[in-house]
Formats: C-alpha cells, structure tokens, sequence
C-alpha cells in the first residue's frame, strides 16, 4: 500500500476548499453519488478502490476515541462482508487501506467537518476532530454497496467504493429527533438502535421525552414513588405495566453508547405543565394537593422537588442542555388553587423587572394554548428561577417557546425551541437567543404532513430580522408517542421525513433541491429497509 500521510490528503483536496454556499453562490452539485445528507462539495473521479479481507483501518494517533471509530467501521462491515478487519496504528501496509486522520490544521472544517478521498489505492479520511472522522465514516458507509447494511454475509459483491474527493461539513451544530417514550414506552434496545439511525443520517442529539402525564420513565432515588407509581400509569392505549422506566445503569449504558456515535442525549423533564405523572405519585406536588396535569409552582415545596429532580438528572446525563418542557400548562387549575390564584393576582399588579425581556406570539396554527396573561406570569417566575438555578450547576436550560411568554432575563443563556410558527423564531432572534427550529406541523413527525412539505420548510425562511441567521443553532424532528404504541410505527411515522430534516440541517439550501433528494431517497431507502426500518412511502397509507 502506498501511504497515505496527512499531507498527502491536504494537498490532494485543496482545491475543494470552499465556505458554505451563499445565497449569492451557485450549488455545487452532487453528481450521481447518492448520500444523504448530500455533502457540501464532491468530485467525482475515475476508477474504485475494492475492500477485501486484507484491508487495514488505519487510525492516526491511534487514541482510544479514533480507534473505537475504526472498530466501528470494522464492525459495520464484518457482517456483510464475512470478515473482520484490522485496526491499528497509521503507516506503511502491504496492501492498500483506509486510513482515518486528525489533522488538526484543518480547523476551516469545524468539529464535525471532515475530507474524504478515494483512490484507486485506498480511502483516506481527515478531520479536525473525531466527530468529523466518525462522520466521515458514515460518508464511506453510503459509497459502499447497499448490501453492506446486510447483517448477514453476501456473496458475490464486490465492496467497491468509488473514486472521489469530497469536503463536507455541517450547516447547524444542533441536528435532533425527540422521540417520547412517556406515552408510549420505548425500551433501551429501542432508543440505542435509533441512536444508530441517528448516526447514519449524521444527526447529533436524541431529544428524550421521559415525563409526562401518562409516565415518568427514569429513576429518581430521593423520590421512589416516580417510578413505583409514575411509570406503571395506562399509557397513551390505557395499557399498564412494570419495567416502563429507565435505571441509573440504563442510562449509563446509553450514554456511553452515544457517544461512540458523537450523539447527545438530552433530557426533557416536563414543568410545570405535562406533569400528570409526579403529581400522581406526590400528590402534595399538586395544586390543592390533588392530582392534576400541572405543578403548584406557588409552594416552595415544588422548586425544592424541580431541583433535587434535576440535580439526579445533570448526575446521569452529561448533556449541556437540559430540557423543562415549559409548554401548554392550563389556566384552570391555578385560577382555582387557594396559593396561585393570589400569587397570580399580585404579580398581575406589579411591573416585569427591567431586566426581564418577553416575547408574546399569537397563536394561528391550532398549535399550542392561547395566550393567557396571569398563566404567563406566573409560569415566568418560575421558568426564570429554574433556568437560573441550572445556570449555576453549569447547564443551559432548554424549553419550548412558551418560555418566551413569561419573559426570560436578558443575561440568561437559555435555549428556545420553536414550534408555534416563525413569528416565534424571529421573535427570540431579535432578543439575542439560540432557537431549534422545531415547527408545527412540518417536523412533527406525528402528523400526516408531506414529505416535500418538510424538506421545504427552511429555518432561514422564516421572517428573521437583519443579521439574525447565526441564531438558528439547528434543527430537530419531533416523533410525539401518542398514536405510536409500537416501534414499528414509530418507524412509519418518522421514515423518510426524518431524512429530509438531517439534509436542511447538514446542507445549505442552495446545495440541495427537493428532486435530486427524491433520487437519492430510492436508494437510501434500500438501506434503511435492509436495516428493517418500517419505512413509510412518501404521503401512502400506514399501518395501524
């Protein structure tokens, strides 16, 4: 083999070096290579370079994060392929290889950006970070026969992969799908094959929705009675049962497994609304001391059981975000609560402090609860003391847009994801706040929406104001648990939208367009039925 060195791989992809494409700015396009998300920029050469079994993965420096990549890509071929092959430190082989890289002069690439090239001699992949190599490898996985998906032997394939040379970096470093396993319960199995998913579309952060109503779905030690009572509530199909929660030891297992594949767990603890499940089991946490679907936030009780909850949550997830839900609460209940309704009517008489910035949107979608005045009020001083409280243990509180209603304080670095409609993206931009850009219905992944619908709906669409783009952090896909009671629907429901989402979030707009998606989905979607994903064809029927 001849060796691939780091400056082998530079100069032979200098030419490709270029920013993401403007509005101004011709696409590049992809040729008749098929990956999706499709890559910023890609030559296509002549020739192939063939794996066999005396094909080495070569990994340079040879650390434990860029060998556990290596065996990744080892493992993904092995089954397919019938045989396993070797990891080890970059140099000279006898044969021609795959060499993965940090290169930390490519730094232009970003921490998820990687090179790939192939040659008639091997595959090199450069990056600047891991994430970019691992990504890199996900790249290679799609240039590779479909039927390398197979988790069975395949005879009579040749695994070539074709010649080219292609840059590629992401467009938002926030590239999510929620899934809601407090509905309907999703088990570890589940969850990690779809962090496997995840991966394969280059999306980055698992959105795990583990409160709600109808369960609480992770261990709590300070307050047992949330998985004793909390987890065996009927779900969505009023079926009950034990074992619908998460252990501490569940949790590490899947925290651990994402990170092999560079993707983020993050938490959603719902308050105050959506909170049927704690007040069930500690009925004292609601209002009046009864059972309801939303906290009695005028009890100092109740910001003492937030915070020792999420004190537990910030030990098992090592997330920098953590999600509180914050959305949809109820006025009913606290207008007749004997401690909110009068808290609610002082703050009704007192100015917002000047420090606190509010952003109020009408609701025209059918999305989300009306506005109400008090609700907002009262609702504020209580996100506002949570996200100050998750300030200063080192977090980043994230909520849906309704945290906006109440008011946030200008200093605060709290994270908006926006559902109800762009009036709502533009109104945190203007404030100088981090939006998901999360609408209703185009990425509920629940709905019915078309799949052409989904891929048009672009963040930077939306009705931002002057230089306010570089506040869309990134994008996410919400598959709400409702109508999924099985895994296999929750595949109908999500494939392929969740696709076309992974694009607007990997590739610029100007680097992409609904019909040469359509062409790459054909095959893509071979993959995904080999990996027996339930894919649902785009606007046909579904399966009940």
């Amino acid at each position: 083999m001849q060796k691939m060195s780091i400056v082998w791989t530079v100069a032979f992809l200098l030419p490709l070096a270029q920013p993401c494409l403007g509005a101004d700015e011709a696409p590049v396009p992809g040729g008749k290579v098929e990956i999706i998300p499709t890559p910023r920029k890609v030559q296509q050469l002549s020739g192939n370079f063939v794996i066999n079994e005396r094909t080495v993965i070569a990994v340079n420096p040879p650390t434990n994060e860029m060998k556990v990549t290596g065996n990744y890509l080892a493992d993904l071929i092995a089954p397919a392929a019938g045989w396993k092959l070797a990891v080890q430190a970059a140099g000279p082989a006898e044969s021609g290889g795959i060499v993965l890289v940090l290169d930390a002069a490519r730094s232009d690439l970003g921490d998820e950006g990687y090179t790939l090239a192939c040659t008639p001699h091997g595959v090199a992949i450069s990056a600047a970070k891991p994430a970019g190599v691992f990504y890199g490898v996900q790249t290679l996985r799609q240039l590779l026969p479909v039927e390398i998906e197979k988790r069975q032997r395949v005879e009579g394939i040749a695994w070539a992969v074709p010649c080219v040379a292609i840059e590629d970096s992401p467009r938002f470093a926030w590239r999510g799908l929620l899934l809601d396993p407090a509905r309907h319960f999703r088990t570890k199995e589940e969850l990690m094959r779809y962090i496997d998913l995840l991966a394969l579309h280059k999306l980055n952060v698992l959105h795990i929705h583990l409160t709600d109503d109808q369960g609480w779905r992770i261990e709590i030690r300070k307050y047992p009675k949330l998985t004793e009572t909390g987890s065996r509530l009927p779900d969505c199909s009023g079926q009950r049962g034990d074992g619908r929660l998460y252990s501490r030891a569940d949790i590490k297992e899947m925290v651990g497994f994402a990170a092999t594949r560079h993707v983020t767990l993050v938490p959603e603890i719902e308050m105050p609304g959506h909170s049927g499940a704690a007040t069930t089991s500690y009925p004292e946490l609601g209002c009046g001391g009864q059972p309801s679907g939303q906290l009695c936030v005028s009890r100092e009780g109740t910001f003492e059981f937030a915070r020792n909850v999420l004190d537990e949550v910030m030990e098992m997830f090592p997330s920098p975000y953590i999600h509180i839900g914050a959305d949809e609460v109820s006025p009913d209940r606290w207008r007749a609560c004997p401690t909110c309704k009068p808290l609610m009517e002082k703050l009704a008489g007192e100015a917002l402090s000047e420090d606190v910035s509010v952003f109020r949107v009408k609701v025209t979608t059918g999305a989300g609860r009306p506005f109400c005045e008090d609700v907002a009020r009262l609702q504020g001083e209580f996100v506002r003391r949570i996200d100050h409280y998750l300030a200063s243990k080192g977090r980043r509180m994230l909520g849906w847009d309704e945290i906006l209603d109440g008011g946030l304080r200008t200093n605060s670095h709290a994270m908006v994801m926006a559902w109800r409609n762009a009036e709502v993206v533009a109104g945190a931009a203007a404030q100088g706040r981090d939006v998901i850009f999360s609408p209703y219905p185009e990425y509920y992944l629940d709905n019915g929406h078309s799949l052409q619908g989904t891929y048009a709906c672009d963040p930077l669409s939306a009705n931002l104001p002057a230089g306010q783009e570089s506040r869309i952090f990134g994008v996410q896909g919400n598959m709400w648990g409702e109508q999924t009671p099985t895994i296999r629907r929750v595949d109908e429901q999500t494939f392929p939208r969740l696709c076309a989402i992974a694009e607007i979030g990997w590739t610029c707009r100007e680097g992409r367009n609904f019909e040469d998606f359509s062409r790459r989905l054909t095959s893509f979607r071979q993959r995904l039925d080999l990996l027996g994903v339930n894919c649902r064809k785009p606007n046909g029927p579904q399966s009940k």
